[in-house]
């Protein structure tokens, strides 16, 4: 898949730019700080009654820690390093179209900054801050359902050992931020059902797609029209276990989200550039498998422009289910992939005034 193959080079290109854009960070820290103090004025100071998760709606959590699991970084330095030491950062890319996006969550969240990349294609959100890396770890703790948990915990245990060093500072810019942050707890992943919340809204606008395949014939009730709903991701995470020393696998979320939709996972690896990358994919096909994702989308709509994709996919979908003739549908169908996925030039962001994330 073409898609699929873009988009492995452009994570790949992503993560090289980023070791540029962790050194380059550090000279703009101390800003940073001073900026996120100024800015946090107005919140009591008294660490012991605050809790950032109940400060934000209950539904921004999850969201965010399936976007984040898709589409974003935890950068923590590793005490055995010799890279340049740098303080946790977070980054989340989008495509240029969901810059409206990224500049809602940024608002939303009182979090980072958004930078525009117009030759790269791409934008991204923005964390650095001490106190706001903070606050993003506390809305999301306890919501992840990947192995990228580990980069949280161990993102957790540096601010920990960060109060416990600092503790006695006499610095009045260390005792603002240990006033903004407290201890927390590395909570274990989020293993409720998949539709008890919508962290799967958040994985989907990451690396979820939506498509309608169109096997044309020269009549027009042979061809076919399928509507489909994928996932694909890679399937080992980065860094093996810590205690058995085995690569930790993204098998165990696939399963479930698979069987939430019951369909099958599949397994494929394919050669890019002289690399082999092996994936895990489901994909829901089957009318069962359809309404699952018709209601589960209902209930927990997407953010990104995939929201308008969604829309459009679901209006195949529902013609599809109603008519036998594919005749009736064929020319829509041909007509609504003009302006979908990566063809699509319109644009309508109204799904994010009054969003039901913020309630």
């Amino acid at each position: 898949n073409k898609n699929y193959i873009f988009s492995l080079i452009y994570k790949k290109i992503f993560e090289l730019y980023l070791f540029y854009l962790f050194s380059k960070c550090q000279e703009d820290i101390k800003f940073n700080i001073f900026e996120n103090v100024k800015s946090s004025s107005n919140i009591n100071t008294n660490s012991s009654n605050l809790n950032y998760k109940q400060l934000y709606p209950n539904k921004l959590g999850p969201y965010l820690a399936g976007l984040i699991e898709g589409d974003g970084t935890i950068a923590v330095h590793e005490s055995n390093s010799t890279v340049k030491k740098y303080r946790p950062m977070i980054i989340i890319v989008f495509k240029s179209a969901d810059l409206p996006l990224a500049k809602y969550l940024c608002d939303l969240t009182q979090c980072g900054k958004v930078y525009i990349k117009p030759n790269r294609g791409y934008v991204l959100w923005q964390i650095n801050d001490l106190v706001g890396v903070f606050k993003l770890i506390c809305i999301i703790n306890g919501y992840m359902r990947t192995p990228k948990n580990e980069v949280l915990h161990r993102a957790i245990n540096w601010y920990n050992n960060y109060i416990i060093k600092n503790k006695n500072s006499k610095l009045p810019i260390t005792n603002n931020i240990l006033s903004l942050i407290y201890p927390i707890n590395c909570l274990p992943l989020d293993d409720s059902a998949i539709d008890n919340n919508n962290w799967l809204s958040g994985f989907t606008d990451a690396d979820g797609n939506f498509s309608i395949n169109i096997h044309q014939r020269k009549n027009k009730n042979s061809s076919r029209v399928q509507p489909f709903f994928r996932i694909e991701v890679r399937q080992n995470y980065h860094r093996k276990d810590i205690i058995t020393g085995e690569n930790l696998s993204y098998f165990f979320i696939m399963s479930k989200i698979a069987n939430y939709f019951g369909v099958n996972l599949y397994s494929r690896s394919r050669n890019i550039n002289d690399k082999v990358f092996s994936s895990f994919i489901f994909m829901a096909v089957n009318q069962n498998s359809l309404e699952i994702t018709i209601n589960y989308f209902n209930k927990f709509p997407l953010l990104s422009s995939k929201y308008l994709d969604y829309l459009d996919w679901l209006k195949i979908v529902e013609i599809r289910k109603k008519s036998s003739q594919t005749s009736v549908y064929l020319d829509l169908a041909t007509q609504t992939r003009k302006d979908f996925n990566k063809n699509r030039v319109t644009f309508s962001w109204k799904h994010l005034i009054n969003c039901y994330i913020e309630r």
